[in-house]
């Protein structure tokens, strides 16, 4: 009996989607120089993931997902890859440089462009990306009865203006007026 065998859709190139995220992965580790990463630990150590979620879990430091970029970077549809604050205090840290803020940043733009979206909260007016759910879901099991997806639910560029928008409708559609100014 012959065996199904499943074969991805290719694009007029013969790359497929699949192949063409593994190629821009690829670039991200050169270009951010992540194969220079000395493995000290330094990154995990300062990052404040620990504090912020309550555990120490190695795929969600910085080192873990340099590892997983490294020698795994097929299995991308991880919550693990959306835990990072992108807060620069590992770039800060590390002896080789490694700008780990803008790998997360780019790497989360790559696994948005190819449909990894389930842990990614999108803005409601726009649809840009926002934040990672993790921390939005955190935030609201600290701060308990507090709606902060709803609260963070618009990007800052949407948020001003809908606050100009407010701003302009107090004012009575009319132009901005310092108070006392005719």
């Amino acid at each position: 009996m012959e065996e199904d065998t499943f074969e991805p859709l290719k694009d007029s190139e013969g790359s497929t989607p699949d192949s063409e995220m593994n190629r821009e992965i690829e670039e991200l580790i050169e270009i951010r120089n992540l194969n220079f990463c000395l493995e000290c630990g330094r990154c995990s150590a300062i990052c404040p993931m620990k504090d912020f979620y309550g555990n120490y879990v190695f795929e969600r430091s910085p080192r873990g997902v340099v590892e997983r970029l490294l020698f795994d970077p097929e299995n991308m549809d991880d919550e693990a890859l959306w835990y990072c604050f992108a807060c620069q205090k590992c770039t800060a840290y590390c002896p080789s440089l490694i700008d780990f803020r803008s790998v997360m940043m780019e790497l989360r733009e790559i696994l948005l462009r190819y449909g990894f979206r389930k842990y990614a909260l999108f803005c409601a007016q726009c649809g840009r990306y926002v934040l990672p759910k993790p921390e939005v879901e955190n935030l609201e099991r600290i701060l308990t009865g507090e709606k902060w997806a709803e609260n963070l639910s618009s990007c800052p560029e949407c948020t001003t203006l809908k606050c100009m928008e407010t701003i302009k409708a107090a004012n009575g559609g009319g132009r901005f007026r310092k108070k006392g100014v005719a």
